[in-house]
Order: C-alpha cells, then sequence, then structure tokens
C-alpha cells in the first residue's frame, strides 16, 4: 500500500490514488484510539483537496473502532451528501456503521468500482 501519498503509521497504513475528481484512501491494518487522529490527519489532508467524491477502502482493516467511525462521519459531515463512500467486505468494518446507523449516511459497497460507479471521469 505504499505510494508516494503513502505513510506507515505504525499499525496503519494508509495511501491516496486520484481517479479523477475521486480520491481512494486505501488503509489497511488496525483503526483504533492511537491510529485514528493520524488516519484524521491524513484523511483531512485529501479533503484538502476537495475531491468530488472520496472513497475510503477498508478491505484490509483488521479492527474498526468507534474513533475511526468519528473520524469517517467528520469526513462525511465536510463533503456533500453522498460523496463519502465506504469500501467494506467484512463484518470487522461493515457491522460498526450498521450497528450505529452510520450506514444511513455512509454508503456501503463491496469493491471501490462500485464506488465509483457513476463518478464522472473516475473510470468506475
Amino acid at each position: 500500500m505504499a505510494s508516494a501519498d503513502g505513510q506507515d503509521m505504525g499499525d496503519l497504513e494508509v495511501s491516496v490514488r486520484w481517479r479523477g475528481p475521486a480520491a481512494v484512501v486505501t488503509v489497511g491494518g488496525e483503526i483504533d484510539l492511537v491510529t485514528a487522529p493520524e488516519l484524521g490527519e491524513f484523511v483531512g489532508g485529501v479533503l484538502e483537496r476537495e475531491p468530488g467524491v472520496l472513497v475510503v477502502d477498508l478491505r484490509a482493516v483488521d479492527f474498526l473502532s468507534s474513533s475511526g467511525l468519528q473520524v469517517l462521519a467528520g469526513a462525511h459531515r465536510q463533503l456533500t451528501a453522498g460523496a463519502l463512500r465506504v469500501v467494506s467486505t467484512s463484518s470487522i468494518t461493515s457491522r460498526p456503521f450498521t450497528t450505529t446507523g452510520l450506514d444511513e449516511w455512509i454508503s456501503l459497497f463491496p469493491s471501490v468500482d462500485q464506488a465509483l460507479a457513476g463518478v464522472a471521469g473516475a473510470g468506475g
């Protein structure tokens, strides 16, 4: 997951790639009380570049705490409705969304391509 725009944050790896107006942030490892603030800073830096859509790929995440949900909810508040899309194929990452009701505001998708479907210029 390392890239020119990637960071290794101990138990967390984060990178971003752009597909047209969409930023795809790929996260791997554990999102907990220690790593969530660092993830928040990374996502904040991406949001400063004003993506039309932000896709957060959580397929390589082993643990997602409420602190991680707070980071994503904060990103959701900074974007227009429907612009934050989360990719999850595991109950480890999807269950926190469904049990808290966040899936009512933040859409979950099984793949990055499906999350990007309908985004002009994203090739998805």
